[in-house]
């Protein structure tokens, strides 16, 4: 188990992590799910070792982190959101100097090379330069050079960031494959779907705080209401106050979003609204979701 304490980081003034503590079981995806600012990278770096925490403890399996960082770095891989290639040589050679640099040598670093250039989709690309690939093919090349040594534990960094869907659906393949394998996956995005579709644990952070943590219909059932509404108006000059009394108002868009209990009480609204002269040019109805437990903990839409 990987055991996370109280971590603290700031940036001068800045508190980028605020006592963030968290524990990962062995064999599945944890993500941590939250806008960009929010904490994330920090925790990664410091996970990694290539970042010194303010205060705070790292375990796995009982073995402190950051006393043994020999040890842990063969334990991690590591794949930061940026791109860490050689742009000169080809894939197949990024491959094999990063194997070489983890201490794999001859046929077996090959060897190894070769599995991970197939699984991912760039064997017939793999004597091809670095700089010849699409986003996409860099985004994967990235990927498993970040894993070329068979680490236990797996940092991944927003590693699907502005790539097309079905390279996007290729890594979580990969990714799945790994955890079927026996790893470990820790996981950051800003993407719902993403967490909603890979992540066997979610941990909610923003503002260097971990809001909640569990599985998602954990979240959604304990955070969530039942029914999340959204309106459009119109005609609502001066009447700011009211809107807002009734749920969280945008004026600049003309927007109005509130949760209810059911249904049911849609009809409510309406009459509310319409009892105030207010004119509804759209409305949407959204059930319980990953989104909506968000808004509700941390006040804002992921996207901000």
């Amino acid at each position: 188990m990987l055991e996370v304490n109280q971590l603290q980081k700031s940036y001068g003034e800045v508190k980028a992590l605020k006592g963030v503590s968290f524990s990962v079981e062995k064999g599945v995806i944890f993500g941590l799910l939250g806008p960009n600012g929010a904490g994330k990278t920090t925790t990664f770096r410091i996970l990694s070792t290539l970042l010194k925490p303010d205060g705070g403890e790292v375990f796995w399996g009982g073995r402190d982190i950051f006393t043994n960082r020999k040890w842990w770095k063969r334990v991690i891989g590591y794949v930061p959101q940026e791109l860490a290639l050689y742009e000169e040589l080809s894939g197949l050679e990024n491959t094999l100097l990063m194997a070489e640099l983890y201490g794999l040598k001859g046929k077996e670093a090959k060897d190894r090379c070769f599995y991970l250039l197939e699984r991912i989709g760039l064997k017939e690309r793999m004597k091809d330069k670095a700089k010849n690939y699409s986003g996409g093919m860099k985004r994967r090349l990235n990927l498993i050079m970040g894993i070329v040594h068979n680490p236990e534990v797996i940092l991944l960094d927003e590693p699907t960031a502005g790539i097309d869907v079905q390279t996007k659906i290729k890594i979580y393949e990969f990714i799945k494959g790994l955890v079927k394998e026996g790893k470990t996956i820790l996981y950051t995005t800003h993407m719902l779907k993403e967490a909603e579709e890979l992540f066997d644990i979610v941990g909610i952070i923003d503002e260097g705080n971990l809001k909640a943590i569990g599985k998602v219909e954990d979240l959604v059932s304990k955070y969530a209401p039942s029914v999340l509404l959204e309106l459009r108006l119109k005609n609502f000059d001066g009447k700011e106050s009211e809107l807002n009394k009734l749920g969280n108002f945008m004026s600049e868009e003309k927007l109005l979003k509130l949760e209810i209990p059911s249904q049911r009480e849609i009809a409510n609204t309406v009459e509310r609204l319409n009892s105030l002269g207010i004119v509804i040019e759209n409305m949407l109805i959204k059930g319980a979701s990953l989104e909506t437990v968000f808004l509700n903990l941390t006040g804002k839409e992921l996207r901000d």
